[in-house]
């Protein structure tokens, strides 16, 4: 799945991407919030400056994924694998 097929969904309502293959793919500055990506793999995915509050993320992969300035408040990341990852600037704490 692309970017631009997420988004589509995303803005038609869809908010459940279960272990969705997002590996690599790019949703900076996407507003993504409320969305379920329970165990979605996320490795190497660009999230940089998105909204990802109230998200579900538990047991999501998130290797190498930038975070960077996302906000993630209110997200749930149980057991979330968060190795190396770029997470500077995240609002995720307030």
């Amino acid at each position: 799945m692309d970017a631009n097929e997420v988004l589509r969904q995303y803005a038609a309502g869809e908010k459940i991407f279960r272990e969705a293959n997002w590996r690599g793919i790019s949703l900076a500055k996407a507003n993504l919030s409320g969305v379920d990506l329970t165990g979605a793999h996320l490795s190497n995915a660009d999230l940089s400056d998105s909204d990802l509050s109230d998200a579900n993320l538990n047991w999501a992969e998130l290797k190498g994924a930038n975070l960077s300035r996302a906000n993630l408040r209110g997200a749930k990341m149980l057991n979330g694998r968060m190795h190396n990852d770029r997470l500077e600037s995240v609002n995720y704490f307030g």
